[in-house]
Order: structure tokens, then C-alpha cells, then sequence
């Protein structure tokens, strides 16, 4: 049971900043993977030079800080990323809020370094170089595809919430009709049960497309840690990919844990509950 004794406290956060949610099922000498769920900026918000207090801060500090005392410690040996391709090196020239390699590299060993709000795998790779290996696990079209499939959702969840409200504004009922007639290219005069079958039916659509990209983009993170040699690693990720991104690597017969940081905000999965909820 020794072997089990050690994947016990790999498993145990140094600072207990990280919530232990979920885990696979222990196996015998195989590769240990944590996934720590996150709640970040969209990449286009720029934070370098700016003062400004952002509620994901909290997340991202303590992910940062618990994953940067595994690399001192010698405790982790591969770091996987979502957001990009490639290996997040020298080479690496993709910006974050406004923060590329190069520009975190500078600073990488200042007091505030922590305190950046950025991609935290970008920061660890400036921060420690060779001595931890930095993997982009994700695929560019496919966060391009879920992307367009979520912005699509809270598109017919607007519509839909506006249309099945107890309002008793006729007028304003009727302008929420018209605006989703034209959106659906229908005739204004189009009942409001039959747009909402067809609102009902384009969310169902584009919520199984958005799972799908979200899979697929999973199987790329379980190919990786396959073919990636580790003894430790790490994925930081969506929180809406940690479920099946652990079902995944437990029937790739990995050991792996499920973290959730301090500060960390469920927006996402709740969501997709909303656009099930009114499937």
C-alpha cells in the first residue's frame, strides 16, 4: 500500500489553498494528473499597466502560488494549458491580457509577480523556464467553435427568458416577438409558441455542438498526458471541462484529482444548467 500512500499526499495541496472536489479511481504506479479548475479573464482584456481589481484575481493567485511551490518542490513536471497550441516556451509569442513570454520573464522574479492577472501557465513557464515543461493541450478551432455555440446560447436564452416572463406589457411582449421573428426571418405576425419551438430547438442545437467541441477538446488534453513523460502533471482549465475531462483520463487509466481554487466562481457550469433547464 506504499504506492498508494504517495499518490494520497501528491494529491494533498501545500497550502490548502485548493479544494480536493472529485478524483479518479486510484491505480497502481500510473501517472498522476491534477485538474485544477479555473475562472479567468477573456484573453482580449488587458490588465499589463492597469490598476484594476478583477474578482477572478482571487482564483488565479492561489492556483498560481500552489502550483508554483510543486515546481520548487520538485513535485511537478509538466504543466498542460488550455487556450493554445504548442509548447509555451522562448518561443512562445501568444499574448494574454496584454502579457506575452518575454514581457512576465522580466519581472518573473519580483514580490508582485504573483499578483499578475494572466495566463497562469504562460506565468509559470516565464517564471521557471526549463525546469518545468509547459504544454498547450487545446485546439484553436474548436475555441473558436465553442465560443460561437456559447454566444449563440445566451443569444436564444435571452429570447427565451423574455418571451416565456409573466408579463402582462403586451407592447413589450410583442417588440421581443418581432426582434425574434427577424432574427429567425420569420413574418412578425409568427405566433409566440411557434418561435419559441424553434428558439427550444437552435438552443438544443447549439448546446449539443458546444458539448462536443468541449469533448473534443478534452481528448486532446488525455492524448497529450498520454503521450507527455510525466510522473506529476497538471491541467488548468474551464471548470466546465473537469467532469469529463476526468471520466476521460480515469478510463485512460490515469490517477488524477479534481481542484477547485479559493475565489473560484461556477458562471459557466450554471449556464448550461440555465440552457438545460429551459430545454
Amino acid at each position: 500500500m506504499i504506492w498508494f500512500l504517495i499518490w494520497a499526499l501528491q494529491s494533498v495541496p501545500s497550502h490548502g489553498a485548493l479544494t480536493k472536489i472529485a478524483s479518479c479511481e486510484p491505480r497502481e504506479g500510473a501517472k498522476y494528473v491534477r485538474i485544477i479548475k479555473q475562472w479567468h479573464l477573456p484573453p482580449t482584456t488587458i490588465t499589463k499597466g492597469f490598476k484594476e481589481k478583477y474578482p477572478q484575481e482571487t482564483n488565479q493567485t492561489d492556483i498560481y502560488k500552489q502550483l508554483n511551490e510543486l515546481v520548487k518542490k520538485k513535485k511537478l513536471q509538466v504543466l498542460m494549458a488550455e487556450g493554445c497550441e504548442g509548447e509555451i516556451n522562448q518561443e512562445f509569442k501568444l499574448k494574454f491580457n496584454g502579457w506575452d513570454y518575454a514581457s512576465l520573464k522580466k519581472i518573473s522574479q519580483t514580490k508582485t509577480f504573483s499578483r499578475i492577472l494572466t495566463h497562469v501557465p504562460l506565468k509559470l513557464a516565464a517564471r521557471h523556464g526549463a525546469k518545468l515543461r509547459t504544454l498547450c493541450g487545446d485546439n484553436e478551432k474548436l475555441i473558436q467553435e465553442g465560443n460561437l455555440r456559447i454566444s449563440n446560447l445566451r443569444g436564444w436564452l435571452g429570447f427565451w427568458s423574455r418571451l416565456t416572463e409573466n408579463n402582462t406589457d403586451h407592447d413589450r411582449l410583442k417588440m421581443y416577438a418581432e426582434a425574434a421573428a427577424d432574427l429567425l426571418k420569420l413574418p412578425r405576425t409568427t405566433k409566440v409558441e411557434k418561435l419559441l419551438a424553434i428558439i427550444k430547438s437552435n438552443m438544443k442545437s447549439d448546446l449539443d455542438a458546444f458539448l462536443k467541441s468541449l469533448r473534443e477538446r478534452n481528448e486532446g488534453f488525455v492524448k497529450l498526458a498520454k503521450d507527455t513523460d510525466f510522473t506529476a502533471a497538471a491541467i488548468v482549465i474551464g471548470g466546465l471541462h473537469a467532469e469529463d475531462l476526468r471520466t476521460k483520463l480515469q478510463d485512460a487509466k490515469f490517477n488524477c484529482d479534481v481542484f477547485e481554487p479559493a475565489g473560484y466562481q461556477p458562471a459557466d457550469e450554471k449556464l448550461i444548467q440555465d440552457f438545460e433547464k429551459a430545454l
